[in-house]
């Protein structure tokens, strides 16, 4: 599969990379990855995410080059940690009928391998594994950036090798790129150790509003407490993984509006619980104990329903 992946590489000159919407650290670390490899061979590259990248990544180099431009006289399109159409944001959903071609690369097992060409490895802990091991395949040299770049992917997917889809592979990888400059503390203390005290006081007011439904813990993001609280790290993870720790509960969903109008679902599980069919369901995807949407209408609407579906998916494992 990757020879052919290469094959379309090698065929283009001008090359539009797209990441999911709220993008988390794999979507950029591994499409930064990508573009920085390709400019390296000559080929132009353009970064696209419909979403602003979240403070928390900003200390990577290059993470201020995303934005959102027209798909236009591009050679080829490749989406990045992208498990489905409608997670490239309705501006980019066209482009698997614009004519051109699309590789999709990613990782996610609820991938509907929607491209010309897809790449998807399901059993890779991350996209930036993948991104590996296509540039490595061609003998290219890793360098500090790129260590940077792919190590972050690794990192922020697995929550520091505290998943279940952490493999010895993916320690081995993660050596590799320690070796070639990239740096865990820098990672870890920019991803996961600084919040500024907006996040942290807004967190405050989700974890008040937490509620326990069965076996889910649940709380929302409101549109009133960013006005509020004027949150800068734009990072959600941190606090549905901090639900995910309630010990009466084996699953923790955040509700979020979003300025779109529609309401954003995070979803997070113990080892052994599946929640992704509840992400599926509402037209997302993710991982079995990492997985969201984006769904139209209102938290009053929502909520119910997406709990509804929770429970009917967590109760068929009883």
């Amino acid at each position: 599969m990757t020879r052919e992946a290469w094959q379309l590489i090698e065929s283009a000159q001008r090359i539009f990379l797209i990441t999911h919407v709220d993008p988390d650290g794999d979507a950029i670390g591994s499409t930064l990855a990508l573009g920085h490899a390709l400019r390296r061979m000559g080929k132009e590259c353009t970064l696209a995410c419909s979403d602003e990248v979240p403070k928390t990544l900003s200390f990577l180099p290059g993470a201020e080059e995303f934005a959102s431009p027209p798909l236009a006289d591009h050679d080829l399109a490749i989406t990045v940690d992208v498990n489905a159409v409608g997670r490239l944001g309705r501006a980019y959903e066209p482009v698997v009928t614009m004519g051109i071609s699309v590789l999709n690369i990613d990782h996610h097992v609820t991938n509907t391998r929607f491209a010309t060409l897809n790449l998807v490895r399901r059993q890779a802990s991350a996209t930036a594994e993948i991104v590996f091991d296509l540039l490595t395949e061609q003998k290219m040299d890793i360098d500090r950036l790129l260590a940077l770049y792919l190590l972050t992917g690794i990192v922020t997917d697995t929550r520091s090798f505290s998943t279940a889809s952490t493999t010895p592979r993916t320690l081995e990888i993660s050596s590799q790129l320690v070796k070639a400059g990239a740096s865990l503390i820098e990672i870890n203390e920019n991803y996961y150790r600084r919040k500024d005290l907006g996040t942290l006081r807004m967190w405050g007011r989700m974890l008040e509003r937490m509620r326990l439904d069965g076996a889910v813990v649940w709380s929302i993001e409101t549109s009133e407490m960013k006005r509020e609280f004027q949150p800068e790290s734009g990072n959600g993870d941190g606090i549905v993984n901090l639900l995910a720790t309630a010990e009466e509960a084996v699953a923790a969903i955040i509700f979020k509006e979003r300025t779109d109008g529609q309401i954003e679902i995070s979803i997070r599980s113990r080892p052994e619980y599946d929640i992704s069919p509840i992400a599926v369901h509402f037209g997302g995807g993710g991982h079995p104990q990492a997985a969201g949407a984006t769904l139209s209408g209102n938290l009053e609407t929502t909520i119910p329903l997406v709990l509804a579906k929770a429970r009917e998916v967590l109760d068929s494992r009883v």
